[in-house]
């Protein structure tokens, strides 16, 4: 899985910044094509997931429409026992410090604005997403004690490339888009929190299937906890 970590990086290593709103990346072929495969043929079932409390996420008649589960060590025993090794691998790549390290140092020019030259202690937490028909999330720019955000886009085909993230300038009452990314097979994008990183995704429709996803968020230490059962 060494070769996992290694391409992860270089893709972020490569990845072109983009300044506005603020600083974020996109990236396609985010893994191989045979560990892409895998983690779709992998992924959790339906009743492994949890749903969580947010009110973007319910509709008028009280229907939720996002579920999560966060890998970890104990979550990772509630999957499919043929599935725990590859998991168990995926989640060290994912915390570990080199990962970290990669996205921290894409970023670090409005880190050091934020932090100064004396950054907190960091910790980074991989949480799957399912989402469901009538799922939103309005222009936000993400709780103030998240760093940066990476989510992996994990859909089987082309045909939701219209329900990727979407970035906004504030200006006023009104958040004109200023780009979409694709949900496409095998993307990701980053972006580092500031007062400026305004986002959202519209609304899916009734027709829409599931829209699965793999956020990583890299916190300040202290706050990790605060999971998206709650408020994250």
């Amino acid at each position: 899985m060494q070769s996992v970590l290694e391409h992860l990086v270089n893709k972020i290593d490569e990845a072109e910044i983009d300044p506005l709103p603020s600083e974020n990346i996109y990236i396609e072929n985010i893994f191989t094509p045979q560990i892409y495969a895998e983690i779709l043929a992998r992924l959790p079932k339906e009743d492994e997931y949890d749903f969580i409390e947010h009110p973007d996420a319910v509709l008028p008649d009280g229907r939720k429409t996002r579920k999560l589960l966060d890998l970890t060590e104990t979550s990772i025993a509630r999957l499919n026992q043929a599935d725990h090794p590859f998991w168990q691998q995926m989640q060290s790549i994912l915390v570990s410090r080199q990962l970290q390290l990669a996205l921290l140092n894409k970023f670090k020019y409005r880190i050091n604005r934020r932090f100064g030259p004396h950054w907190p202690e960091l910790v980074t937490v991989p949480i799957f997403y399912r989402d469901y028909p009538g799922y939103r999330i309005s222009e936000h720019t993400d709780a103030p004690f998240k760093v940066i955000t990476m989510q992996f886009y994990l859909p089987k085909d082309e045909l939701q490339k219209h329900l990727g993230t979407s970035f906004h300038l504030k200006d006023g009452n009104h958040f004109p888009v200023l780009k979409t990314n694709s949900f496409k097979p095998n993307s990701a994008y980053a972006f580092v929190r500031t007062d400026e990183s305004w986002h959202s995704v519209k609304q899916m429709g009734a027709g829409e299937s599931i829209r699965d996803s793999l956020a990583l968020t890299i916190y300040e230490k202290g706050y990790e906890y605060k999971s998206n059962k709650g408020y994250r």
